[in-house]
């Protein structure tokens, strides 16, 4: 009595899908693929891709005018995924996890249950700027069109050349020349906006230099170096990541730190070391170490 040998379909059904997923993912990302190239990648015959992208992705994929593939108008109508490593970069979290790839990225958002994810990403408190989306809108068209604008800020009249808006910890600010001095203002207390349309500027490079080599926003053009002390109980925050500007470090014997930073103003210092006491002692400046001591008495 002959038997017949039941076919792994499964393990050719997974093969199958998984082709077609590269296939949809490089198409994605705005790839125009070529059926041969996909046959070398996937070691199956040319016959076979045609009938992937010909009848498996109809309505998806469809041929060029070169015999290439790509996808149809209203595919294309939905979000590349390339877009979502271009997010990433935009709001700073690019390298929040080990691999920063696309492929790792898909695969987190494809995991399910939501409520059973292996993962989770503390939000960082921010401000709600709801109901300043116009502003805000505003502001961005005013800085691509390099128009000048007047506001009110803090009950005073301003008129500025915007720069750039600036996310930092949690808070949008502008930043902006005013008299010939780049400034910070926080974009929830300005009011009154007005772009000038009329009113044109050339930005200066060396202002877009120096914003893009501060990881912070106190904007000036003195800094003072600060010397601090770190025990080797918390050294290894200050190791892992930069809490100060500029912040650089040495480690002694003893396992604790000297940390060098440059410092615009008193005040950018003061929560911090406040934040570690007693850990954290200023050795330089001595008066900003007198004014800690004498705040904290």
């Amino acid at each position: 009595m002959n038997t017949r040998v039941a076919r792994p379909t499964h393990a050719k059904g997974e093969k199958l899908a998984q082709r077609l997923s590269h296939i949809l993912a490089q198409l994605h990302q705005g790839e125009v693929v070529e059926k041969h190239w996909l046959a070398r990648d996937f070691q199956v015959n040319v016959r076979t891709i045609e009938r992937d992208l010909g009848e498996r992705l109809y309505g998806i994929a469809e041929r060029t005018a070169e015999g290439r593939w790509q996808l149809t108008r209203a595919a294309r109508a939905t979000m590349p995924v390339r877009h979502l490593s271009t997010y990433a970069r935009l709001v700073g979290t690019e390298h929040l996890f080990p691999d920063n790839s696309l492929r790792y990225l898909l695969e987190q958002l494809e995991t399910s249950p939501p409520a059973g994810h292996s993962l989770r990403v503390q939000p960082m408190p921010s401000e709600d700027l709801n109901g300043q989306g116009p502003q805000f809108s505003q502001l961005q068209r005013a800085i691509d069109q390099q128009h000048e604008c007047r506001f009110t800020y803090k009950a005073k009249p301003r008129h500025v050349q915007p720069y750039r808006l600036i996310h930092n910890n949690g808070v949008w600010y502008l930043a902006a020349v005013e008299g010939r001095q780049l400034k910070s203002f926080s974009v929830a207390l300005i009011h009154s906006l007005q772009p000038e349309e009329a009113r044109h500027f050339i930005p200066d490079p060396q202002h877009h230099d120096y914003i893009n080599r501060k990881d912070d926003v106190w904007f000036t053009s003195d800094t003072t170096e600060v010397l601090l002390r770190v025990d080797a109980e918390v050294a290894h925050f200050f190791v892992r990541r930069a809490i100060l500007p500029e912040q650089q470090h040495r480690q002694d014997a003893d396992g604790s730190l000297l940390v060098t930073a440059h410092v615009s103003h008193l005040n950018q210092l003061l929560p911090v070391v406040r934040y570690w006491l007693p850990h954290v002692r200023i050795v330089q400046p001595l008066a900003w170490h007198q004014a800690l001591v004498h705040g904290l008495e």
